[in-house]
């Protein structure tokens, strides 16, 4: 019986150990990419966190309408966006890029979930990324899952994002 114990055992320490291991084998990456979120995705997701389901139709045509209007007031109010060439990733495809200013990103995108202006906060979100981006990074904005806008005085410079087994590709 105590033999039969410790395989047991000895069966269930192997079993955790390698399970740790494991969990080291496919660690997230931090990825640079030209574009960013686009404003459905993070409603999707934040709909999915805050209510473990997808949005209703009548909350999705809501949200369109209220994202419609909060687009339209912004390019009202900023005109000169019209002839930037991130004007259609605005308008249309309702998606943060590199250029784009501070209010475009929270017409799209709301409120971050996380502001930071710490340079060594920065270069643990950039990892590998950081030394091609800290001489002309002043801030990032996280938003989720694992989405990090990195600023300079005018707007966005950088996008990275977190990608690991169970991230989606694009």
């Amino acid at each position: 019986m105590a033999i039969a114990n410790r395989i047991v055992l000895g069966a269930l320490y192997a079993l955790a150990l390698a399970g740790c291991v494991g969990t080291g084998l496919n660690p997230q990456i931090v990825e640079r990419v030209p574009q960013g979120p686009k404003a459905q995705e993070l409603f999707h997701y934040r709909s999915y966190l805050y209510n473990a389901r997808e949005p209703s139709f009548d909350e999705r045509r809501k949200w369109e309408d209220l994202l419609d209007d909060r687009v339209q007031k912004y390019l009202r109010e900023h005109a000169e966006l019209e002839k930037a060439t991130r004007y259609s990733d605005f308008r249309f495809w309702r998606q943060v890029v590199v250029g784009s200013s501070r209010g475009e990103v929270r017409t799209l995108l709301d409120e971050p979930d996380e502001e930071t202006i710490d340079p060594a906060l920065m270069a643990s979100m950039a990892q590998q990324h950081w030394p091609t981006m800290q001489a002309k990074v002043k801030e990032a904005w996280v938003y989720p899952p694992g989405w990090v806008l990195y600023f300079d005085d005018e707007g966005v410079v950088d996008i990275t994002r977190k990608v690991g087994k169970y991230s989606p590709t694009y």
